[in-house]
């Protein structure tokens, strides 16, 4: 922001304010707020989606996740025209996570990981979460990773299984989810 403008008044002790003196205070502020130069943000950039409808997922191909709706979206992180995109609108060190519900299926190994700024594989992968599954096992299976992310920086949230064959993924209790939380400004 370099040097604020208009100039930052100083006031003293038993002299009358000016309200020059004060609109210049107050615009100040409203300049530090809105480049968050304070160090603050009124409401944390934010994002959560969920699916509402099942998603296939074919034998042994990684698939990205499409999300059909927002929980939580206080800085426009996600629309529904780019559905399986979080694009980072303000630079910071963010908590970022995802779960995948899977369905009961005869997979030997489910796999959930946490792309960023494409979708290659392995390239893009930030982090990842293997479980080997039990045949018969289901239910949501988690992944997680904190970074420092620069704005327009993407993240997608992707599924491996390797059932035999295409799994559908579960909706019911939330269905999948992916989300990313700001923790503090960048360092």
């Amino acid at each position: 922001m370099g040097v604020p403008s208009p100039a930052i008044p100083s006031f003293v002790d038993g002299t009358v304010v000016h309200q020059g003196d004060l609109n210049a205070l107050a615009s100040n502020l409203t300049n530090l707020y809105a480049y968050n130069q304070a160090g603050f943000y009124t409401q944390r950039p934010s994002v959560l989606i969920n699916t509402t409808s099942g998603q296939s997922v074919p034998n042994v191909t990684h698939t990205i996740l499409n999300f059909q709706a927002a929980i939580i979206n206080t800085d426009n992180m996600w629309t529904v025209a780019v559905p399986n995109q979080v694009t980072i609108q303000h630079a910071g060190i963010y908590w970022c996570f995802g779960q995948i519900r899977w369905p009961v299926s005869a997979a030997n190994l489910i796999q959930s990981d946490i792309l960023v700024n494409g979708t290659s594989i392995p390239a893009n992968i930030a982090v990842t979460s293997t479980l080997p599954a039990v045949n018969g096992s289901a239910g949501g299976h988690h992944v997680a990773w904190m970074a420092n992310l620069a704005v327009g920086a993407t993240l997608f949230l992707d599924g491996y299984q390797n059932s035999g064959g295409a799994v559908t993924l579960d909706t019911f209790v939330g269905g999948s989810t992916f989300g990313a939380f700001f923790v503090t400004n960048s360092t």
